[in-house]
């Protein structure tokens, strides 16, 4: 009977170390809404783009330019709405519509999640409304 139940409970949780989809996603939005980027740096790819639109202007990081810009610029917004949607997905990878919505403007990020050995953002398309 232990053995069974440990089984079953083997089949639900994910590996040790390995994050879901939804708790990659929700590490993203913390970090982008609070700053706190303590746990981003593990669920982004090491060959992330990230492009921010803003009109006409373009900007592209890497993950490390992206961990610095969120951990100086972002300032804590607790009255910040998300929305959360799934555009596409299946067991290898997911992109996802993150819908910020502030005061006075909103953002959408449009990321893309792959998964190899675990799930990790690789790109991120980012336009400011």
């Amino acid at each position: 009977m232990l053995f069974i139940s440990v089984a079953a409970n083997a089949i639900t949780k994910p590996v040790a170390g390995k994050l879901t989809r939804d708790e990659v996603v929700k590490i993203y939005i913390d970090a982008t809404t609070s700053g706190n980027v303590t746990k981003l740096e593990n669920v982004l790819s090491d060959d992330l783009q990230f492009n921010i639109e803003r009109g006409d202007y373009v900007k592209i990081l890497d993950k490390n330019q992206l961990i610095d810009d969120l951990k100086n610029n972002t300032v804590s917004d607790k009255s910040v709405k998300t929305t959360t949607t799934f555009m596409r997905e299946d067991d290898n990878s997911a992109e996802i519509k993150v819908e910020f919505k502030y005061n006075g403007y909103s953002r959408t990020d449009e990321v893309t999640l792959n998964k190899t050995f675990g799930w990790v953002i690789t790109a991120v398309q980012c336009k400011f409304m």
